[in-house]
């Protein structure tokens, strides 16, 4: 009898339980992880030319093929580990709720290095340029820019942070957030300048539930909030050209600036970290937590002030 139980549990088909794991991160507020676990699965899914393919047929050659077919389409090869580590996580959920019981883990052994991404940071001259930057003829442009501003000025602030951000997040002086992607808590002071631009997006009528007009919804879906940021960075691409920034202007370029300066500053890993919201870097994890938010504050003043004096702070 339990033998005919468990040969039921492993005849799940990959696509049945993936469903399942994607909607379980959704309803985690993991948008991200739910895409990629679904486009994981289609490409899989292709390469084995079966809809019905079920986990336990998974071994480490159908793993190494899989690798080879995503090479053999061209794509980066952090890409292709993204694609291999959602596989593997999936498979592993599977294990851990005794959906499969393998006899040999078709991903043991498997390694994935990284590598380095394109250049994504700018010097802070570039971001004192785009301070200069007049675009009141075409207010998306003026948004795209404040918004670039006020990352930079927040310690690199993501774009989804910066979307969702509402009245509750300031409190007493402070920006204070959790990071949508990791859940870490981001506490900063709020600067002049950046009193600035929220005041000058502080809706009157009451009517919009986020800080800035980027959303369209008070509960806007992944795909709207896809779509502002593809928006957002097409703006970003025009106001990058006009200021002649040698690399391709998004929103991780304030990002990884701010980083880049603060590292050039002498500012420690750890602050800069904490400023990120990373909290996947092992080394730097426990100095976290032993961090004052008045370290985090000092950091962004230093640089943050050639933009803030740029403004109007004295």
């Amino acid at each position: 009898m339990e033998q005919k139980k468990q040969r039921k549990k492993s005849s799940l088909s990959l696509l049945e339980y993936a469903r399942k794991r994607i909607a379980w991160k959704v309803q985690l507020n993991k948008t991200s992880t739910a895409e990629l676990y679904r486009a994981t699965v289609n490409h899989f899914l292709k390469f084995t030319g079966n809809e019905r393919f079920r986990l336990e047929e998974l071994n480490r050659t159908l793993v190494a093929d899989f690798a080879a077919y995503l090479q053999n389409k061209g794509l980066a090869t952090n890409t292709v580990n993204s694609y291999l580590s959602s596989l593997r996580a999936i498979y592993n959920a599977a294990c851990y709720d005794r959906s499969i019981f393998p006899a040999d883990h078709p991903f043991r052994g498997l390694k994935l290095k990284r590598e380095p991404t394109v250049k994504r940071a700018v010097p802070v001259a570039f971001i004192q340029k785009l301070a200069n930057l007049r675009t009141t003829d075409s207010p998306k442009q003026e948004l795209a820019t404040d918004m670039a501003l006020f990352s930079f000025l927040a310690c690199g602030m993501p774009f989804i942070d910066m979307a969702h951000l509402t009245a509750s997040n300031l409190r007493n002086g402070e920006l204070v957030y959790n990071r949508r992607k990791t859940g870490a808590q981001v506490r900063m002071e709020i600067t002049p300048v950046m009193w600035q631009i929220i005041r000058k997006y502080t809706p009157t009528d009451g009517e919009r539930e986020f800080l800035f007009p980027i959303l369209p919804t008070r509960t806007p879906t992944h795909s709207q909030y896809k779509h502002c940021l593809a928006s957002h960075n097409k703006h970003l691409k025009v106001i990058g050209n006009k200021l002649c920034i040698p690399i391709l202007f998004t929103s991780y370029v304030t990002r990884h600036s701010w980083a880049s300066a603060a590292l050039q500053s002498g500012i420690s890993v750890a602050v800069i970290s904490q400023g990120l919201g990373h909290s996947s870097e092992k080394t730097t994890r426990y100095y976290l937590s032993e961090l004052d938010v008045s370290e985090l504050t000092k950091a962004n003043r230093i640089i943050s002030a050639p933009i803030n004096c740029l403004l109007g702070e004295g």
